[in-house]
């Protein structure tokens, strides 16, 4: 019986019950123990265990990595709840541990604003962006700190007279904080030599589109100026996704070539690849790939993507067909990275980067050179 029970129940399903129990378990021993902060602690945190079913049912799709960062942050709170008590005559640990869960948040204005940039609905220069990262990741800690007076003022936790007790000393490692962070975020817009970007955040926005409101459309005129511009660093042009024009017949390497370029995106800043589109810029369309339907073209394109570069890899890739002139064209767009990405071509793995308007493969000392240089 309990057998038949344990599987149907999936290993984070599990998991999550297990941690709703000793959840339950230390509300109680906080109750008899008369700790308000822990029990307040554990209420909170077994609301939060529902938090990726309540965003499923409102269409917002989550995965289980937020599945496991919930988990971390009941286990932080928790944890904290009781060292940060325990510790609350030593100044520099509160510093600490604000100066810690600052960063955090500033990573997560940070790559909200750069996948914002990366899908075109910001325009602005590096230090334009920046300063809106800068702005947003303070307004996260300033929040964060709303919610410390609010919970002292109605519960009467005394959470900000732990530590240094001082708003204001705590508004300036917020700030401090977020400079940092944003900082990096500028040497990564100007040199590319780091990509300070939560995998998780960018996950969490490439799972849900409607999230930048990137279901929209594009209409004909934005594609005909997009397309009209050339080919460049960030946009390149390809015929077809399977099919050689010449033979007429099936290519591997019409798809190894696409797949070439997805990689050398992923691996460098990111960029746009158009599907249907010679070398000219004349719209070609995609009857020559024969696909029966648009939802096997784009069934197609994902195995292509999940065998060749790896289905951990797919949050950083988006795709859409559209019709302009009649003609049905496939957009791929591609953010940059913060693992490196290889292409397996018949058990080989090989790494290539975008180096102007040119996708180049690397190899020996350059490839481990710009590896440590880029990821490391």
């Amino acid at each position: 019986m309990l057998k038949r029970i344990f599987s149907r129940m999936s290993v984070g399903l599990i998991v999550t019950n297990a941690v709703r129990l000793v959840l339950i378990l230390g509300f109680i021993s906080a109750f008899f123990r008369g700790r308000d902060l822990a029990m307040a602690f554990c209420i909170f945190a077994f609301v939060s265990t529902f938090t990726p079913r309540l965003l499923n049912k409102f269409g917002i799709k989550t995965g289980s990595e937020v599945q496991i960062t919930i988990i971390l942050v009941i286990y932080g709170a928790l944890f904290l709840g009781e060292v940060r008590g325990a510790f609350a005559n030593l100044w520099w640990w509160d510093i600490l541990l604000k100066t810690i869960a600052t960063i955090a948040l500033s990573f997560i204005g940070l790559t909200v604003v750069l996948v914002l940039e990366e899908h075109e609905h910001l325009n602005s220069s590096p230090f334009m962006v920046v300063t809106l990262a800068f702005a947003l990741s303070f307004t996260l800690g300033a929040i964060w700190e709303v919610l410390e007076f609010s919970l002292d003022n109605i519960f009467g936790f005394g959470l900000q007279q732990i530590g240094t007790g001082v708003v204001a000393i705590d508004l300036i490692i917020t700030g401090a904080s977020a400079l940092f962070v944003s900082s990096l975020g500028y040497i990564y817009k100007k040199k590319g030599l780091i990509n300070p970007m939560s995998g998780l955040i960018v996950g969490l926005m490439r799972k849900n589109p409607k999230l930048l409101n990137s279901e929209k459309k594009y209409d004909d005129e934005k594609i005909k100026s997009l397309i009209s511009s050339g080919e460049g660093v960030k946009l390149e042009f390809k015929s077809s996704l399977r099919t050689n024009l010449h033979t007429n017949s099936t290519d591997k390497n019409i798809e190894n070539s696409i797949l070439k370029t997805i990689v050398a995106y992923l691996n460098t800043d990111g960029g746009t690849l158009i599907v249907g589109v010679n070398d000219n810029g004349d719209i070609l369309g995609l009857d020559k790939d024969a696909f029966v339907s648009d939802d096997k073209l784009k069934l197609h394109l994902n195995n292509m993507i999940k065998n060749a570069i790896g289905p951990h890899f797919m949050h950083f890739v988006n795709y859409e067909l559209f019709e302009i002139e009649s003609k049905k064209i496939l957009k791929i767009e591609c953010i940059s990275s913060n693992k490196r990405v290889f292409l397996k071509d018949n058990g080989v793995e090989e790494f290539y980067i975008r180096n102007g308007p040119s996708t180049i493969k690397l190899n020996g000392n350059s490839l481990i050179d710009y590896i440590n240089n880029r990821f490391d």
